[in-house]
């Protein structure tokens, strides 16, 4: 695909004249999709799509447009060639644009990653062996994503990450259920099985008559998978530089130095071992690490190519929304089979859901328990507790009342499939926070 993408981008640059910048982004996947119902296969499918976005420059205009490959060469030479005569059509009706920027400077790149992914028919047969007789329902998918950019002066980058990703939930009944994900580059099938032991485990607590308690202010324990919801909406606008200028970011407490975290809590993107493409659609290449949050204090921000023309600093690649997309947290020091021991009574958050912002100003979230959240009491599970909604600040989350963080970390990567097969990630642990504020 690389070669066929290549030629394509020969081809549109050979049309343009000297008055004219051209930059070309492919994405796309071949991906099995299996899903599945009370752990047989229901659907199954192999998804084979390929994109190409064009974006003319011209005058300090610019336009785009957008086309699905047949990978019928000639065909798709000519979809090119009638594309770029429309942008020429469009691009003079269109006003000058102040925050253009575009790399100049070639920088080809080339990340192929080697197929290690496992025969979907092995994976699948062990998904079902294992949740035999259990009310399982899923979606694994498993494939190889690629993304490539070229432009006038020959600069040639290309992604290939090949992944697979399971996310799955068992029910008790109603909504008693365990939920739980596996996603990675690698299938380990004693990895998988200490996950499905883990789900079948709580399954049974499941059983339990439930528990409500009372709202107040709890120790609580968020599973990595919680902390993830978390993660996404910290990036929702919070580390991008555009919205720190604008006085819109959930952080500004925290970059005017008016709040600090837990002194061992740092935050970075880490492009260089995520799953996304180390370069953005206009031809920069991302820097390998972005310190956002070091030790405790803001370190850095999200910088796209706009705003670094907006305002006057070096982009750092960022992409055009100034969100993470290979987020990564520190560990901390507790190990995995400690947490009970290690929460003593308190509650057990494996998930939440409906999260959004209750004061960004703030950084408060408020957000909903949802599927096996656990009440437990001297290290030992009591019982599953019945839905709590929570309000509670990040920055006390992660500062004044952290109280530690797993030494294991978990990589979970985005179950998004709207267009495609997302490719962001994090790498996260679980954390400790002393007085959560649980509201009703």
């Amino acid at each position: 695909m690389k070669n066929y993408f290549y030629k394509l981008s020969d081809h549109a640059v050979s049309l343009a004249d000297n008055s004219e910048f051209l930059m070309l982004n492919l994405s796309g996947e071949e991906s099995d999709f299996i899903r599945l119902n009370h752990a047989e296969i229901r659907q199954n499918g192999n998804v084979k799509q390929y994109y190409l976005s064009m974006t003319l420059i011209k005058n300090g205009r610019q336009a785009s447009n957008f086309m699905t490959l047949t990978l019928d060469e000639q065909t798709d030479r000519s979809a090119v060639t009638s594309g770029l005569k429309k942008l020429r059509t469009v691009i003079g009706q269109l006003d000058e644009d102040p925050y253009i920027l575009y790399s100049t400077e070639v920088r080809s790149t080339e990340v192929i990653e080697k197929d290690l992914l496992p025969d979907t028919f092995e994976a699948v047969s062990q998904i079902m062996g294992t949740a035999k007789g259990l009310d399982l329902t899923g979606i694994f998918s498993s494939g190889n994503i690629v993304a490539g950019f070229a432009n006038s002066i020959g600069q040639r980058n290309w992604f290939e990450k090949p992944s697979f990703n399971f996310n799955w939930s068992v029910y008790h009944t109603t909504d008693k259920a365990v939920k739980a994900g596996y996603a990675g580059y690698v299938w380990n099938s004693t990895d998988f099985e200490r996950k499905m032991k883990k789900v079948k485990n709580e399954l049974e607590i499941m059983k339990r008559d439930a528990v409500t308690i009372k709202p107040g202010k709890y120790k609580v324990f968020i599973a990595p998978a919680a902390l993830d919801d978390f993660m996404a909406i910290l990036g929702w606008g919070g580390f991008g530089l555009k919205s720190q200028r604008t006085k819109n970011s959930s952080l500004l407490k925290l970059i005017d130095g008016e709040v600090k975290l837990d002194s061992s809590v740092s935050i970075i993107e880490n492009s260089l071992e995520g799953s996304s493409p180390n370069f953005n659609s206009t031809g920069f290449i991302k820097q390998d690490k972005v310190e956002l949050i070091k030790n405790g204090l803001h370190a850095g921000s999200l910088i796209s190519p706009r705003s670094s023309k907006e305002f006057n600093v070096p982009t750092n690649g960022a992409g055009g929304y100034e969100e993470p997309v290979s987020l990564e947290m520190s560990p901390g020091s507790i190990k995995f089979a400690d947490v009970l021991k290690e929460l003593g009574t308190g509650v057990y958050l494996n998930n939440v859901h409906y999260l959004n912002y209750s004061e960004r100003i703030s950084c408060r979230v408020t957000g909903m328990s949802r599927f096996a959240a656990l009440w437990v009491e001297n290290g030992e599970i009591v019982a599953p507790i019945n839905v709590m909604r929570f309000d509670e600040s990040i920055f006390r989350m992660l500062g004044s009342n952290f109280a530690g963080a797993t030494a294991e970390r978990e990589r979970i990567m985005s179950t998004s499939t709207y267009d495609q097969r997302a490719t962001d990630s994090t790498l996260i642990p679980g954390i400790f926070v002393n007085d959560f504020s649980f509201t009703l």
